[in-house]
C-alpha cells in the first residue's frame, strides 16, 4: 500500500508486527502513525536489533503484562532487524499471544522476509516512484512540478535527502519568492556561471566544446562527478523515451511523457531525433560505466568525462 493509505488505514489487530519500508525517511514518519493507531498513550522506542536482542524475553512479557504507574505504554520500532531468528520469534511469540498487552514491537526492514506466510501481520509500503516523490515534494514543500521533478532526476528519490536539499533552498530564498531552477543550480549544483539547461542544451546539440566547457566549470565551482552524470543520464532517458515513442502523439505530450518543459518540447524532440539507436543504446553501458568508475575508483573526472561525451556526442561543433 501507500503510505498515504497506511496513515488513514489502522492495521489488524495485534502486539507485534512487521513494517516493510524502503525508505528511512518515511520509517521516522511512521512512528507517530503507529502510535496513534491504539487507544491509550504510547511512547515510541527506537531500538537496533542489537539492542533489542540483549532484552530476555521475560523482560518482553513482564512489560506486556504490566502497564506503567507512571507515563505512556511502550512502542518499540526495532531497525534493520534482518532475518527474523527463531531465538527472536520465540523471544516476541509470548508477547503476541497476549489478549491485552501494554508493549507493542513493530520489526521494520527494507523488504519482505522469506518465502511463506509471516508468524506476524505485516504491512508492506510500495516502493516510491520518481511520480510519487514529485507529488509529495509539490505536496509537503510547495514546490512547482517542473523544481520537484528537476530534484527528484537530479538527486534520486530518496525522501530523507530530499528533505535536506530543499530545506536548505527555503532557508537561501528567506520565504520571499518561490524556489526556481536557478536556485537548485546555484545552491546544490553551484553552477553560478551557467543557466540550469546550459548543461542539457550543449549535450542535446551535441556540442562537444561547449559541453565541456559548462561541465568543466561545474567541477571547478565545486559540484560532485556523480551529480553531473546524474543530469547526463536524465537527459539521456528523455532522448531514449522521445526515440521509443516517435510519432505517437503531440510533442506536447511526449514531452510531457519524457519529462521535459513544455517550452522545450519541440527543441527537445527534434535534437533527440538527430541520436541514432545505436548510440543511444551503447550510451546506457557508458554511464553506467562512468557511475561505477566515480563510485569504486580514483578516477580523474574531468579526464573520463571528456573522453565520455565525445563517445556520447559523437561529433565537434564550433566552439560557441
Amino acid at each position: 500500500m501507500r503510505f498515504s493509505e497506511f496513515k488513514r488505514k489502522p492495521p489488524p489487530p495485534g502486539h507485534v508486527y512487521l513494517f516493510v519500508c524502503q525508505d528511512d525517511f518515511l520509517v521516522d514518519e511512521s512512528q507517530q502513525v503507529w502510535a496513534g493507531f491504539f487507544e491509550g498513550d504510547w511512547g515510541v522506542e527506537r531500538m537496533s536489533s542489537k539492542e533489542f536482542d540483549a532484552i530476555s524475553g521475560s523482560d518482553l512479557v513482564e512489560w506486556a503484562r504490566t502497564p506503567p504507574l507512571f507515563g505512556p505504554s511502550r512502542l518499540i520500532m526495532v531497525t534493520g532487524p534482518g532475518k527474523l531468528t527463531k531465538q527472536r520469534l520465540a523471544a516476541v511469540e509470548p508477547v503476541a499471544d497476549l489478549d491485552r498487552s501494554s508493549l507493542k514491537i513493530v520489526f521494520t526492514m527494507p523488504s519482505r522476509p522469506g518465502r511463506g506466510k509471516t508468524p506476524f501481520p505485516l504491512i508492506e509500503i510500495d516502493a516510491l516512484r520518481p511520480g510519487d516523490t514529485v507529488r509529495w515534494l509539490t505536496d509537503r514543500f510547495g514546490l512547482s512540478g517542473e523544481v520537484a521533478r528537476y530534484l527528484v532526476d537530479n538527486l534520486g528519490a530518496e525522501l530523507l535527502t530530499l528533505k535536506q536539499e530543499v530545506e536548505k533552498l527555503q532557508t537561501y530564498v528567506a520565504g520571499e519568492r518561490a524556489i526556481d531552477l536557478t536556485d537548485v543550480d546555484q545552491l546544490i549544483f553551484r553552477s553560478e556561471q551557467y543557466g540550469p539547461f546550459e548543461l542539457d542544451d550543449a549535450f542535446l546539440a551535441r556540442d562537444y566544446p561547449r559541453s565541456i566547457r559548462v561541465l568543466g566549470s561545474m567541477l571547478e565551482e565545486g559540484v560532485e562527478p556523480i551529480l553531473i552524470l546524474s543530469k547526463l543520464m536524465r537527459v539521456w532517458r528523455q532522448i531514449f523515451v522521445a526515440k521509443a515513442l516517435e510519432g505517437r502523439g503531440s510533442a506536447s505530450q511526449l514531452s510531457q511523457i519524457a519529462g521535459v518543459p513544455q517550452w522545450k518540447a519541440s527543441q527537445f524532440l527534434a535534437a533527440a531525433r538527430k541520436f541514432d539507436w545505436d548510440r543511444v543504446v551503447s550510451g546506457f553501458a557508458e554511464l553506467v560505466g562512468a557511475d561505477l568508475a566515480f563510485k569504486s575508483t580514483s578516477t580523474h573526472p574531468e579526464y573520463y568525462f571528456d573522453v565520455m561525451l565525445w563517445k556520447l556526442i559523437g561529433q565537434r561543433t564550433p566552439a560557441a
